[in-house]
């Protein structure tokens, strides 16, 4: 009997019907600004869901620049449906990006590592970022992009194989649709 080994590679296609815009200032569609002296045990409360699979955007504000370290870590489900979980750092107030694209957030949880949260002015919130998860299925290894478009034209967004992730050229506003097909492979059983 012949035994197969090896990848079967697929052709993968989305449609992101009206993709909001990605969070530069950090405005809070998934966790609205808290003050960082209010949280108790760094648990942040989850107000609403990513429209579609995509990465996270958390932004720190220190009021006096006496937070010189924290995390955040954000437990969900991937464009898969497998669960995920990835740790933001933070060496000072501004905007992180998780690497890995969120269909669903379970929690966020805050940590101080380094320095002081000194006032109320200390806050954090968590947003959309601008790359867009490609589902596939669990396990596979995203290979190439095909194409894409933006607004019904031509993209040369960038796409990424270690996570699955598209990011568009042009800005997603909640008006404009994105279509992307690529190709992933899934592992064959020994």
């Amino acid at each position: 009997m012949d035994v197969i080994k090896g990848y079967i590679e697929k052709v993968g296609f989305r449609s992101f019907a009206l993709p909001i815009v990605a969070e530069a200032a950090g405005s809070g569609a998934y966790v609205t600004t808290v003050a960082l002296s209010t949280l108790t045990g760094g648990v942040l409360t989850i107000a609403a869901q990513p429209d579609y699979p995509r990465t996270v955007r958390a932004l720190l504000v220190d009021a006096n620049a006496s937070i010189l370290g924290a995390t955040l870590t954000l437990v969900g489900v991937d464009q898969n449906g497998v669960g995920i979980t990835d740790v933001l750092s933070f060496v000072a107030a501004g905007a992180v990006t998780s690497v890995k694209a969120f269909a669903k957030i379970v929690s966020a949880t805050w940590a101080l590592v380094s320095g002081t949260v000194t006032t109320t002015d200390d806050t954090i919130s968590i947003g959309a970022g601008a790359s867009l998860g490609l589902p596939a299925c669990p396990g596979a290894l995203y290979d190439r992009l095909i194409k894409a478009e933006f607004d019904g034209a031509d993209d040369l967004g960038t796409f990424s194989e270690t996570y699955g992730l598209y990011v568009p050229a042009g800005t997603m506003d909640g008006a404009k649709a994105v279509e992307v097909s690529f190709v992933y492979k899934i592992k064959i059983p020994n």
